[in-house]
């Protein structure tokens, strides 16, 4: 019986990978030899098999496995027809990628196309970005994760896309009477949020959440649509303490804090990707035996300087919130201080904001938790009456983190006080409504016109430029 189990067992193994392989050899069809078929019929067709192969694949074990081998494998081609086509794995990700996004806005537009007023363009473009995600979570995550782990050109495509969205959005205002002109940097808000949480469930493994979410997104991204809205514009920012020592500064008490320091000094000068375990040793002046009693890594290292670095952060903004006599003026209050700090403090701006999208997926993890525990600070001192909803609070602090990303991406973190109002604004529209919220900015700013948010805002789009990886 044991035998005859044994051998059972292992056919049904032999018939699962068997039946892998039908399916696969269905998705990969080789070409039928005969006459009629042009060298550009066949190109097609190997791009079109080696495209869903690199969405497998990265789906199945993420981008830096992937290697040329594994693709022409997978898609059944030879490596000599590979680089007829792609100079290597990189353009042929980046072509995947194109592929994907040309088919979203399409699909996106088509859908927005149906409504006769602005917002029934807005809930169906958002119904159809949902409905994307939870239809093809492989191709999607190509997209939204493994992008940063595809290098710097690959992270700028997505720049683009995202710019290519905020468009759209602005269109679809711009093209409709009694619709509400939203200052650029909501509508970037607005993008960065709902790719937050796109990126959250397929970070999460369940992406078919995001389906039941599209009415949720869609509520969120109205609640910003108030005619009240225009009154942010020309707020400047009542004066935040700044500083008084660099948030990057440790205090050296032991071998970890040297370490942390000495990683924080390493990779704002030089960038993430030159960290090695014996350059960050050498910095700190310790043995590799101190090193490994602490750490597992690089990695490992590196996300231990950021959580330290975002805790004395957090902890220098929470006193303007402590000291609010309401949870609507205290979000206000926080992100004001927040915004001076971080002008204030470029290296942590940097290391928190930039270097975080180097390390790859675990450091997208780490972002993407850290997003979460800000959305619980946020509800938390919120009285029933006011508590955004759980997904409410994700899409703003994620929308808020994808606009202080830009500024600093682009060079100009410490222009980032003049986004205080706009940021308010993003976080507390959706717990008080729209005019309500603009009117708690405008008491705490008390009316002061030091700068202008529209126009400083337009100027961005003018001067940008990616130096380094940026993204939502």
């Amino acid at each position: 019986m044991g035998t005859n189990g044994s051998r059972g067992r292992a056919g049904a193994g032999r018939s699962k990978a068997s039946r892998g392989a039908r399916s696969r050899s269905a998705r990969y069809p080789p070409l039928k030899p005969g006459p009629g078929l042009s060298t550009e019929d066949v190109a097609a067709h190997q791009r079109a098999r080696l495209h869903e192969a690199m969405v497998e694949l990265i789906a199945e074990h993420g981008y830096n496995a992937v290697s040329v081998v594994t693709l022409t494998n997978r898609a059944r081609i030879s490596k000599r027809d590979f680089y007829k086509l792609f100079a290597g794995k990189e353009e042929c990700f980046l072509a995947a990628y194109d592929l994907i996004v040309s088919r979203s806005v399409r699909g996106i537009l088509a859908a927005a196309e149906g409504g006769e007023d602005w917002r029934e363009r807005l809930r169906l473009g958002l119904l159809a970005f949902a409905g994307q995600i939870t239809a093809n979570p492989d191709a999607a995550r190509l997209a939204l994760v493994e992008t940063f782990a595809a290098g710097t050109v690959a992270v700028e495509r997505m720049v683009h896309t995202n710019r290519l969205f905020e468009a759209l959005v602005e269109k679809n205002f711009a093209l409709s009477d009694g619709a509400p002109r939203l200052p650029r940097l909501v509508v970037n808000g607005i993008v960065a949020g709902g790719d937050r949480m796109a990126r959250a469930r397929l970070l999460s493994g369940h992406p078919t959440e995001l389906a039941l979410d599209g009415g949720e997104l869609l509520e969120w991204a109205l609640s910003f649509c108030d005619k009240d809205v225009h009154r942010l514009r020309g707020l400047g920012l009542a004066g935040a303490p700044p500083l008084s020592a660099s948030a990057a500064e440790v205090p050296l008490a032991d071998e970890r804090a040297l370490i942390l320091a000495a990683t924080a000094r390493l990779v704002s000068t030089e960038g993430y990707g030159t960290l090695t375990v014996p350059r960050v040793r050498a910095a700190a002046g310790v043995s590799r035996r101190s090193f490994d009693a602490h750490f597992k890594g690089v990695a490992d290292c590196f996300r231990a300087t950021l959580e330290m670095l975002s805790g004395r952060i957090l902890a220098a903004a929470a006193p303007p919130y402590l000291t609010a006599d309401d949870w609507a003026s205290g979000v206000h209050r926080m992100i004001a201080s927040l915004c001076q700090h971080l002008a204030c403090d470029p290296t942590v701006a940097s290391l928190v904001f930039l270097e975080v999208f180097s390390p790859g997926r675990e450091a997208i993890r780490w972002r993407a938790e850290m997003i979460a525990k800000l959305a619980t600070i946020l509800r938390r001192g919120a009285s029933p009456a006011q508590q955004p909803s759980k997904f409410a609070a994700e899409a703003s602090i994620g929308a808020i983190w994808g606009v202080i990303h830009h500024f600093v991406a682009i060079g100009r973190g410490a222009q980032l006080p003049i986004a205080a109002p706009a940021l308010s604004y993003l976080a507390l529209a959706p717990a008080l409504g729209g005019a309500a919220a603009v009117d708690v900015i405008v008491a705490e700013i008390g009316g002061d016109r030091d700068a202008d948010l529209g126009g400083a805002v337009g100027g961005l789009r003018v001067q940008r430029q990616v130096a380094r990886p940026v993204s939502t």
